[in-house]
């Protein structure tokens, strides 16, 4: 009896520290990932339904990752030039988890459309950091 309970406790222990490992990579990927630079909750839509993720904004682009994976590239990069994001709308069909007060955004990049679903604050940034020109850049606005 005593063999077997300890053989029960391994079992958990080693399933404890598997979800432990877990946690710790999910937390040093997104800290991987973020390298400083703001980060928000972004879901694009698909075939399939909304794939949620974590978007990057750099000083040229959208770095947008999945919530799920281990990898640190980014599954989709959009260009501050190339990304042309349209009014908020609210979101029709299913909510995306995790994403309070979501609304739905229409855009267009490099010629094609994809729709994408973000918090209305976060939309605020995303639109203001779209429009606003890169540091450095020196543009003189009137």
């Amino acid at each position: 009896m005593i063999a077997t309970l300890d053989g029960l406790g391994v079992v958990l222990a080693c399933l404890a520290l598997l979800v432990l490992a877990a946690m710790i990579a999910l937390i040093v990927r997104r800290r991987l990932i973020s390298r400083g630079e703001p980060m928000l909750l972004l879901a694009v839509s698909r075939s399939d339904g909304w794939h949620l993720g974590m978007a990057r904004l750099t000083t040229a682009s959208v770095q947008w990752h999945s919530i799920i994976g281990v990898g640190v590239r980014p599954r989709e990069v959009w260009r501050r030039g190339d990304l042309d994001l349209g009014a908020p709308s609210p979101l029709e069909g299913t909510r995306p988890l995790a994403i309070i007060d979501p609304v739905q955004v229409q855009c267009s990049v490099d010629g094609g459309s994809i729709t994408i679903c973000l918090a209305s604050g976060d939309y605020t940034a995303l639109r203001s950091w779209s429009e606003s020109a890169p540091p450095g850049l020196n543009a003189n606005v009137a």
